[in-house]
C-alpha cells in the first residue's frame, strides 16, 4: 500500500481569532500528541484529512505527517475531529503519534456477507445489533473490517463476537457474548379495527306535551268564557225592570 503523506505547518499563534483566520484561508488548526512527547499545534489542509476519513479504513488509517520545509515525518492516526454542525465543514483535527512496532487498540467495523436463510425464505429481518468490535494489533495489521457470514441464519438465530473468524494478526478484545446480528421475524401488518357502529340516535321527543298544554290552555279559556256567560245570564234584573 502506498504511504500517505500529509503536509503540515507549525502553528505559532493559538486562540479563537487565529483559528478563524485559518479557516477563512481554507486551512484548519490541528494538534499532534502522544508517544510521551509534548503536544505540537499545527496547520493542515482539511481536504487531505477528509479524504482519509472517507477512505475504506477511515480513522484507522495510518499515515505520515510531514513538516513543511523539513525532513521530519511521523506516523499518526486521526484520534478525533470536529465538524461544523451547520455547514458540515471540518474545523479541527487531533492526531496521535503511532509507534509502528507497538501494539495499539482500535475499533474495527464488522461486515456481514451473504443473505440469511431466514430473510430469503421466511421474510425475516437482519438486525445489526453491534457494528464494531475492539481489537489489539500492530498498526500495520489493522484490518479494514472483519467479515462474518450470515447465510445459514434462520429466524431467531444470532451471531456473536465469539463467532468471528480468528486471526494471528489481531486479537479481539470485545466480550465474546456480545450479539452482532440477529434475524428477527417479519413485522406483522396491523389490521385496522372495524369502526364501531354508531348507536342509533334517540328519537326526538314529540311535542305532545307542548301541544297538550296549548290545547288545555285554549280549553281552559273557552270554559272560563262559558262560565262567565252563565253567570251573566243568572244575574237579577235591575230596578228599572221591576217597575
Amino acid at each position: 500500500m502506498k504511504e500517505i503523506v500529509v503536509d503540515v505547518k507549525s502553528r505559532e499563534t493559538l486562540g479563537k481569532n487565529p483559528s478563524r483566520r485559518l479557516r477563512h484561508e481554507g486551512l484548519i488548526p490541528a494538534i499532534v500528541y502522544g508517544a510521551k512527547k509534548d503536544a505540537v499545534p499545527v496547520v493542515v489542509d482539511p481536504k487531505k484529512i477528509l479524504e482519509i476519513i472517507r477512505s475504506e479504513s477511515g480513522v484507522n488509517t495510518i499515515f505520515q505527517l510531514g513538516l513543511v520545509d523539513t525532513e521530519a515525518r511521523r506516523h499518526v492516526m486521526i484520534k478525533e475531529y470536529q465538524v461544523d454542525p451547520v455547514r458540515g465543514n471540518l474545523i479541527h483535527a487531533d492526531f496521535v503519534r503511532i509507534q509502528m512496532d507497538e501494539v495499539i487498540e482500535v475499533d474495527v467495523p464488522v461486515q456481514a456477507t451473504g443473505e440469511a436463510a431466514g430473510v430469503k425464505l421466511d421474510g425475516g429481518i437482519l438486525d445489526h445489533v453491534t457494528r464494531q468490535v475492539r481489537v489489539s494489533c500492530l498498526p500495520g495489521d489493522i484490518p479494514e473490517h472483519i467479515v462474518i457470514d450470515v447465510t445459514p441464519l434462520k429466524i431467531g438465530d444470532a451471531l456473536r463476537v465469539s463467532d468471528l473468524p480468528k486471526s494471528d494478526k489481531y486479537r479481539i478484545l470485545s466480550e465474546a457474548d456480545v450479539t452482532l446480528v440477529v434475524v428477527t421475524p417479519p413485522a406483522k401488518e396491523e389490521v385496522a379495527a372495524p369502526a364501531a357502529e354508531a348507536a342509533p340516535a334517540a328519537p326526538a321527543e314529540p311535542e305532545v306535551i307542548k301541544k297538550g298544554k296549548a290545547v288545555d290552555e285554549e280549553a281552559g279559556e273557552a270554559t272560563e268564557a262559558d262560565e262567565t256567560k252563565k253567570k251573566e245570564a243568572k244575574k237579577p234584573e235591575g230596578r228599572e225592570g221591576k217597575k
